[in-house]
């Protein structure tokens, strides 16, 4: 149980020792006498010869129970997060491709997917926080540039393009 008699103790191992006497004054295996003699020539051991002389009758602690670990959550599946930083990235293509009309519409899906991420997959999906801040964002930024573009056809009173 204990290494060779001759090999020098730590610190560390005279403390484990005082623990153990600790427990068995607690139990009631040990008067407080015992204890204070016990503990004071544990203190004063150099080695493990020594010091296994203050437990020779004392019982060897029994094992504790086994401590049930649970297995790590799967990783989130949801998509909501990456969903939101693609509607945001839509509008760019839809609005050089063609009259740019679904623009407002992915922008406004990219905040709405984006929020909604936040308030519950995105803290479970890895970089999801920062994909959702990025599709509301960007769907902010597609909003505003098309009232912006709006704002300047009706000052213009004709389609302005950049």
């Amino acid at each position: 149980m204990y290494p060779s008699p001759h090999v020098r103790v730590s610190d560390a191992d005279r403390e484990a020792i005082v623990a153990r006497l600790s427990t068995a004054t607690a139990e009631g295996r040990l008067t407080i006498e015992e204890f204070s003699d016990r503990s004071r020539y544990a203190y004063a051991s150099r080695t493990w010869g020594e010091l296994s002389t203050v437990l020779h009758d004392l019982p060897v602690p029994a094992p504790g129970p086994a401590v049930f670990v649970a297995p790590p959550r799967p990783a989130s599946e949801s998509k909501l997060p990456m969903l939101s930083l693609m509607a945001g990235f839509l509008p760019l293509p839809l609005v050089m491709c063609g009259p740019g009309l679904l623009a407002p519409i992915s922008g406004i899906a990219a905040i709405v997917l984006g929020v909604k991420a936040l308030r519950g997959p995105a803290r479970e999906v890895r970089h999801g926080r920062a994909m959702a801040i990025g599709g509301v964002i960007l769907g902010t930024l597609s909003i505003l540039g098309m009232a912006t573009s709006m704002a300047l056809m009706f000052i213009h009173g004709g389609f302005y393009y950049f």
